[in-house]
């Protein structure tokens, strides 16, 4: 007994709404046989629909797939209402009602399957934005506090090293403590820039050759290690986008760097690719083979202060990804452990 059970029942046009609002719709005998599959439940779960109906639950899937066990539920007619899990790599809003009319034979179990990825990813970014709003007016106020100490430091190391002329050994010392209060004025200075908002200055440039000309300045670098191969792929019409040169092409280079020094032992190759996916958006993807990125590392990425690099800053990709935000676009990552990985900037088109 299956599709019948839902017609018999008036649940015809609970299907069509099913269908439209894209949920999958699961009912389940209490003997654990699925009653009924509907199409969207079954491309979610992915099997075939013919082939379930009528047939154990857990002949298909694992008796906790929805985050609570199935024996028991169905045992004591009794689950949680509501339940968030992830199937694959996909995030679902699961709930369940049970069902008790007709004969005993009829009486079961409903899940209903709304799929929730993109409202979870908005979630999540929203939490980041709020957080870095907050650590950033934490860190001006840091910031200010610090500078104002290293003025008073750097000017008397100064005048240390002026007083100590003809005793090299301790005017070396002195030189250290005025180097190392550039070094954390240049590390607040960057703090400071990054918690301002951003002027930008658009005009409507042509991808192609703003890449071209940054893929030049880059091999002319006399830092950039002659194992690694730079490779720009750019299509033959031109594609025309607002946004600001000096700032775009910063954000650029923060992704580049980051990629060569992930192939900093024993090289190899940097992709610049540039694509337009949408009529709307343009996509600028910087590859390489590289070492990777640990997965647990990879939510963290674009959070100020966040490195893994000895001597970084952690301010490099928060940056990049300020300035795509700032052109209305912003910058994913996937990486593979041992091959490499991939930054993709999409920006409008249309501002």
């Amino acid at each position: 007994m299956s599709d019948p059970l839902l017609w018999q029942n008036g649940l015809k046009y609970q299907e069509e709404r099913w269908r439209v609002n894209g949920e999958g719709a699961l009912f389940l005998f209490f003997d654990g046989k699925i009653g009924y599959l509907n199409e969207n439940a079954a491309i979610y779960l992915g099997v075939k629909r013919p082939a379930c109906l009528g047939e154990s639950f857990w002949s298909f899937f694992p008796d906790d797939l929805f985050g609570f066990s199935l024996k028991e539920a169905l045992r004591f007619a009794l689950a949680q209402k509501l339940i968030y899990q992830k199937l694959g790599s996909r995030d679902f809003e699961i709930s369940t009602s049970f069902f008790f009319e007709g004969t005993k034979a009829d009486h079961g179990m409903f899940l209903y399957l709304r799929e929730i990825t993109e409202i979870q990813k908005l979630r999540a970014e929203a939490l980041q934005n709020e957080r870095m709003r907050e650590l950033g007016e934490m860190s001006a106020r840091v910031a200010h506090e610090i500078r104002n100490a290293l003025g008073p430091i750097r000017g008397y190391g100064a005048l240390l090293m002026r007083d100590l002329s003809g005793q090299e050994h301790l005017q070396e010392m002195a030189g250290l403590i005025v180097e190392g209060a550039k070094s954390l004025e240049s590390l607040v200075f960057r703090i400071l820039n990054y918690s301002k908002p951003l002027k930008m200055q658009t005009r409507s440039v042509e991808m192609g050759l703003f890449l071209k000309k940054l893929g030049n300045s880059v091999r002319a670098d006399l830092s950039l290690p002659k194992d690694v191969l730079l490779e720009i792929h750019i299509p033959r019409e031109p594609l025309l986008a607002p946004i600001d040169p000096d700032a775009l092409q910063s954000c650029l280079l923060n992704l580049i760097y980051n990629g060569v020094q992930a192939m900093e032992k024993g090289g190899g190759v940097l992709m610049i690719s540039l694509l337009k996916p949408l009529e709307h958006l343009c996509q600028i993807d910087i590859s390489d083979s590289g070492f990777g990125i640990e997965e647990e590392h990879l939510g963290q990425l674009f959070s100020p202060f966040f490195t893994t690099k000895s001597g970084g800053t952690g301010l490099g990709l928060a940056e990049s990804q300020k300035i795509a935000k700032a052109h209305g676009g912003a910058i994913e990552v996937r990486s593979q452990k041992g091959r490499g990985s991939t930054f993709t900037l999409t920006l409008p088109l249309k501002r």
